[in-house]
């Protein structure tokens, strides 16, 4: 497997993002597991880091790369 392209395919009613897709093969992927696979270093998820808000959320965020073209939508 190559480098995930992450695509936002299912939010909350409060616009935390709880379901994604992986653009290259289709594949989805929970909140949960994308979160689990960056923190255990899976390469595959290289281009993307979890960001933890004061009050405990995580979040996935794409690597500052200066582009737009690569970001999580």
């Amino acid at each position: 497997m190559s480098i995930m392209n992450l695509k936002v395919i299912e939010q909350s009613e409060s616009g935390l993002i709880t379901r994604f897709v992986n653009q290259d093969t289709g594949y989805t992927f929970s909140r949960e597991h994308v979160i689990d696979q960056i923190n255990n270093g899976n390469p595959n998820y290289a281009r993307y880091h979890t960001v933890t808000n004061p009050n405990g959320t995580v979040y996935v965020r794409s690597n500052a790369d200066g582009s737009k073209n690569n970001n999580i939508e």
